[in-house]
């Protein structure tokens, strides 16, 4: 199932089911007023003068459908001009019948609106939709519907049960075939199949680039499609630039972007608005700031335009610890990106390097060696590299790469172009890269990306399920330390038959509410839970049920403390 990525968390049925965490209704006088600090935040252009191109960028929203007349959205909406209204015909030959504006992938037809009866539960994709229309009004004005088109996919039936996306994948399949340029997926799931994951390809090989949440679910769980290879993954962050409470982090992400007390278009009426948060309403910016590229640079591939993307973020990793590596590249800033500093011809390449991926790009000709320094704020494992250009253009010469950022650095690693391996790791946090041109005359341009291996708390500690079949001491693991965020540590505590399991505490210190010590009666989450123990103080002795006992240490990224420590005893019941 497919869950929508506004959030706050809410278990059931086996399935996390994202909500708003703040759904909030605003005045309709100004829609660019309250709620709209965020066009500031990611530095959205204003009165951009562009010529008009000969095709429009279309922005496909697989969603809950859109409200096609709201006062922000109703000159955006794309129309398929081969299609003749209300016909009953597939006037394009294109396999749907009537999708004029776009197709409901669930119940068949070509009404993609917001059913009347369930404004409230099916807001999301108006709300989604309003976010790009307010940047791209922001940037071009009354000229806007020159050059941007909304595509609304509705992807749940009028009658579904609850408001899971049972067949975003489909819309994605039917954006791809309508000729959208950009896809946004504001929604995930934590798996995906070889199907989805081919159809994401299929995207990607057509020049198409997906959006995608990348959920708020609190913990570092890749959701998809964000985390497919294919796709730009988005994070969630505040006014601030700390990531949202609530927002999924991870070396999948590609980038940040603001998603809380966003205010945005609801269905409600052609002129009502709502605030809402999470990393759905992130990922809308991202994909705007995509369409501005494609209009900018309309020669330019995904890759390259990513490549523009995420080589002019903010840095963010000082304010977040400890995700560090773990948010992409920075926050959105589609000023900076729209420069395209990397790319762009005449303009100089940054060799000083502190965004935790980024790219090295050599051009040529080039005299004699060029080096850049790379030190990503923060603490992670050390730092990826990969070839992205292909060899034929990146032409030859020799790569090296040192443990640090100084050039009498141990060296870790010498390839030329011609035989550059998959990826090259080296550890630390800084590296030191030259490249040394084969020819100093020849004419080459290349491009290496690199990204930071970020250091996975939620293991620091722990590793897998740590079996415990002995009596003693008994502890979180942290020893005088204090123990790490977004831990997720477990312990199989198994007595001889016949006996039970006695806990006693000698000292424990956790975050009161947040950071929990949880007691299962068996070897797994799904049993019964017998005890949860949280706070400042120690909490009573236990004695399990049964000779077995799964012991779960759940931290969040908020607050640390010292701990706990105590022993075990296997008793008689």
């Amino acid at each position: 199932m497919i869950v929508f990525n506004h959030a706050r968390v809410i278990v059931g049925f086996g399935f996390l089911l994202a909500w708003p965490l703040a759904s909030r209704a605003v005045g309709s006088a100004d829609p660019f007023a309250e709620g709209a600090w965020f066009l500031d935040a990611i530095h959205a252009p204003e009165h951009i003068k562009t010529t008009k191109g000969s095709r429009k960028i279309v922005i496909a929203v697989v969603d809950d459908g859109v409200l096609l007349s709201h006062q922000d959205l109703k000159a955006l909406i794309w129309t398929n001009s081969g299609e003749k209204p209300d016909n009953g015909q597939d006037d394009d030959g294109n396999g749907y019948l009537d999708d004029v504006h776009g197709w409901n992938v669930s119940d068949h037809n070509g009404n993609v609106s917001t059913p009347a009866d369930r404004l409230d539960a099916y807001y999301h994709g108006t709300h989604v939709a309003g976010v790009i229309a307010q940047i791209v009004h922001r940037a071009y004005g009354a000229r806007a519907e020159d050059y941007i088109q909304i595509m609304p996919v509705k992807s749940i039936s009028d009658r579904a049960d609850d408001s899971y996306l049972k067949d975003a994948y489909k819309g994605i399949a039917y954006a791809i075939d309508a000729g959208a340029d950009i896809i946004v997926c504001a929604w995930g799931v934590g798996h995906i199949s070889v199907d989805e994951s081919a159809l994401l390809r299929k995207a990607r090989e057509r020049g198409i680039t997906i959006v995608a949440a990348a959920g708020n679910f609190l913990n570092g769980r890749p959701q998809y499609p964000a985390a497919d290879d294919s796709v730009l993954a988005v994070a969630a962050v505040d006014a601030q630039k700390k990531k949202l409470p609530h927002s999924n982090f991870g070396r999948f992400v590609d980038l940040s972007a603001p998603g809380t007390h966003i205010r945005s278009a609801v269905p409600q009426s052609d002129a009502a608005y709502a605030l809402k948060d999470g990393t759905s309403v992130a990922v809308p910016m991202v994909a705007a700031a995509v369409a501005m590229l494609r209009l900018h640079y309309p020669t330019y591939t995904a890759e390259q335009l990513e490549i523009c993307l995420k080589s002019a973020t903010e840095t963010i990793d000082a304010l977040n610890a400890p995700y560090e590596a773990k948010l992409g590249a920075g926050q959105l800033d589609i000023a900076a990106a729209l420069q395209c500093k990397l790319l762009n011809a005449g303009t100089a390449i940054a060799n000083a390097l502190v965004h935790p991926q980024g790219y090295l790009r050599f051009s040529a000709p080039k005299t004699g060696l060029v080096s850049w320094a790379i030190a990503p704020a923060g603490n992670f494992k050390g730092l990826y590299f990969k070839l992205l250009t292909d060899r034929k253009r990146a032409g030859d010469g020799t790569v090296n790469f040192y443990a640090n950022n100084a050039p009498n650095a141990p060296l870790v690693a010498s390839y030329s172009l011609k035989n550059f391996p998959e990826q090259i790791y080296v550890p630390g946090t800084t590296a030191y890269v030259t490249f040394k041109p084969k020819k100093t005359k020849q004419q080459q341009d290349g491009i290496i990306a690199y990204q930071a291996e970020p250091i996975d708390f939620s293991k620091l500690y722990c590793q897998g399920k740590i079996p415990v079949t002995v009596e003693g001491y008994f502890e979180d693991g942290s020893g005088s330390a204090d123990y790490a965020a977004d831990s997720d540590c477990k312990w199989m505590v198994t007595a001889p038959q016949g006996k039970v399991v006695h806990f006693k505490f000698s000292e424990f210190d956790t975050e009161p509410l947040h950071d929990l010590l949880y007691f299962f009666d068996g070897e797994g989450t799904h049993e019964k839970i017998m005890a949860i123990f949280s706070g400042p103080n120690s909490p009573p002795e236990i004695t399990t049920w049964h000779n077995k006992v799964l012991v779960w240490f759940v931290t969040n990224g908020q607050q640390q403390a010292k701990g706990w420590k105590g022993e075990i005893k296997f008793v008689d019941p």
